[in-house]
């Protein structure tokens, strides 16, 4: 609540979901979960918004 009082909204939701990616690398890496194609989509997803996001700042 406190860095959505601060910044910009969309940009800190987006980094807000970083933990997901974060979430399903951790899965993999010390579980030996398999990172399937949905979870990789999605992973795929939440960076490629954080990039636009980024990318778009004046």
């Amino acid at each position: 609540m406190w860095a959505q009082s601060r910044g910009d909204l969309a940009t800190i939701a987006a980094l807000r979901e970083t933990s997901i990616v974060i979430a399903a690398l951790i899965a993999t890496v010390v579980f030996r979960e398999r990172l399937g194609r949905l979870r990789l989509t999605a992973s795929i997803a939440v960076l490629a918004g954080i990039a636009v996001l980024e990318l778009a700042r004046p």
